[in-house]
């Protein structure tokens, strides 16, 4: 069990320390400073990754929607 719980950590430390976007075709350019553009794009992010079949894969793909999201609403609040 500890074996197991051990590995499970360091594939997520793994995958997490992969150069590049987990996810491709959403753009890393967020539009602006508008809170509004901020949560559609983690919908549709959401959304792009809810529709990967990996578990791992989706897992990250999620985790790369939320450090997005994270980076729009720092822009955002930064540009005020």
């Amino acid at each position: 069990m500890v074996k197991n719980v051990l590995l499970a950590g360091v594939f997520a430390f793994g995958v997490l320390a992969m150069p590049g976007s987990a996810l491709a075709g959403v753009d890393d350019g967020e539009a602006g400073a508008d809170p509004e553009a901020c949560a559609t794009n983690l919908v549709s992010c959401y959304e792009a990754a809810a529709k990967i079949d990996s578990f791992w894969y989706r897992w990250a793909a999620g985790i790369d929607c939320e450090l997005k999201f994270v980076k729009c609403t720092r822009q955002m609040l930064l540009s005020d």
